[in-house]
């Protein structure tokens, strides 16, 4: 069956409606069952405001949000929004996603039983990073690999133009498999946000030759580099490449977006060189409506991080912009694929660079580099006070407010159990740090 169709309607979550409960997702005891969580000593933090609570029937009103009258109004309650957000609210926010993320682990809906079989380990580069059955990708299948497994996952947003596969990056085991995805699914257009190395480990096998000109066979596939372009004063580049099937004698283009000045687990110095290259994608996307495919190692935090800011672009450029919660469009992204916008700063930053096209939508001067304050504790009990804005607010005033609650890695793991949380666990052991026993 494919993946795309089996999603359920409730998979892909809209921006413009949220009912949230404001408890937590599931009980203590059962949070203890799935993973061990030690108590945290925690510095005492600002109160947060009172989160007003709604009746049912205000609910429904609520529920049928109309479409955005001005988005401009819309996108300079925005700015106001984010230039008063201090680092103790990104804190409070992204835990909340943490804890949602938690309760997703317990939810048959967001099961991983095809990644977790044993036959797959050498295909998993982190092993709690894993595709969610309901919407990973599937290969034709093959005696080697009888599922048409491939750490990848489909990821579609409500009124976006672009549809994309999230993926980790490709292994020793699986570049034939990677090339092989790209044909199945017609890819012409791969964007890649991590390099071949980073701090002395290998984040991603290369799947290219390195001197123009030269070719490499992965298995039936022969693929070729034809260019590399440089842009002035940025930190990506441009490779063509030619894919042929030796097979079936097929032949064609591929574009590769490479962006190589991405730190793992942080962010870009700024966001106007990555929102240059977010905003090539289309030109080098052209009419397909293949999805396009994002990678960095894992597939998750930079990968999450392009798509959520591609998105927003997407639906400020169609005017087709409602409300913009991004609390609720890192959740829709995670329950497509886990950990996706995987750390604060990345989180953060996709705020910085919505800041940035909603300055240029109004015609307002970017601001100089501000210098945030430092970093705080998490709360104990975190309660959501992000509000979601819409175009049309109700007359006596305030931003609706909604509540909910995740998650995930950073540095490298150094054991065998299962990280606790809710800190932030570390990066996962994978393949790529066993050596030749997983390749």
């Amino acid at each position: 069956m494919d993946p795309k169709n089996e999603q359920k309607e409730d998979s892909s979550v809209d921006l413009i409606n949220f009912d949230v409960d404001l408890q937590q997702p599931q009980s203590q005891e059962s949070v203890e069952q799935t993973v061990p969580v030690d108590p945290v000593p925690l510095s005492p933090v600002e109160k947060i405001p009172e989160v007003p609570t709604v009746d049912e029937s205000s609910k429904e009103i609520n529920n049928e949000t109309p479409k955005a009258s001005n988005v401009d109004q819309l996108l300079e309650d925005f700015l106001n929004y984010e230039a008063n957000l201090s680092m103790t609210d990104y804190i409070k926010r992204f835990y909340q996603i943490r804890l949602e993320q938690e309760a997703l682990r317990s939810d048959a809906e967001f099961s991983s039983k095809c990644a977790s079989e044993n036959v797959h380990v050498v295909r998993n580069r982190y092993r709690d990073i894993l595709p969610y059955d309901r919407n990973r990708v599937v290969l034709s299948q093959t005696d080697e690999n009888p599922n048409g497994y491939i750490n990848a996952s489909f990821i579609s947003l409500p009124k976006g133009r672009t549809h994309f596969i999230a993926a980790q990056a490709p292994l020793t085991s699986t570049l034939e498999e990677w090339w092989k995805m790209v044909d199945e699914q017609k890819v012409v257009l791969i964007v890649m946000l991590c390099k071949l190395v980073e701090l002395s480990k290998v984040k991603c096998e290369r799947y290219w030759p390195s001197e123009i000109g030269q070719s490499l066979i992965f298995g039936c596939y022969e693929i070729t580099l034809e260019s590399e372009e440089s842009f002035a004063d940025d930190d990506y580049l441009l490779r063509r490449l030619k894919m042929s099937n030796q097979k079936t004698g097929e032949s064609r283009s591929i574009n590769q977006l490479h962006y190589r000045e991405w730190p793992d687990h942080g962010c870009p110095s700024g966001e106007g060189q990555l929102i240059n290259m977010i905003e090539k994608m289309p030109e080098y996307k052209g009419d397909s409506d293949a999805p396009v495919l994002v990678h960095c190692s894992a597939g998750v935090g930079r990968t999450g991080t392009i798509i959520s800011v591609n998105y927003i672009r997407e639906l400020i450029e169609s005017k087709e912009l409602d409300s913009l919660d991004l609390f609720e469009l890192v959740m829709s992204l995670r329950k497509q694929r886990a950990s996706m916008v995987q750390t604060q700063d990345q989180y953060h930053f996709v705020h910085k660079c919505v800041a940035h096209y909603c300055r240029e939508r109004l015609g307002i001067p970017h601001p100089q580099p501000r210098e945030d304050s430092p970093m705080e504790t998490l709360p104990a009990v975190p309660t959501r006070d992000a509000p979601v804005f819409t175009a049309s607010q109700p007359e006596n005033g305030g931003p609706s407010l909604q509540g909910d609650v995740d998650e995930e890695s950073d540095e490298d793991f150094e054991g065998n159990d299962i990280p606790d949380f809710p800190h932030e666990p570390p990066a996962p052991r994978g393949p790529e740090e066993l050596g030749s026993a997983a390749s």
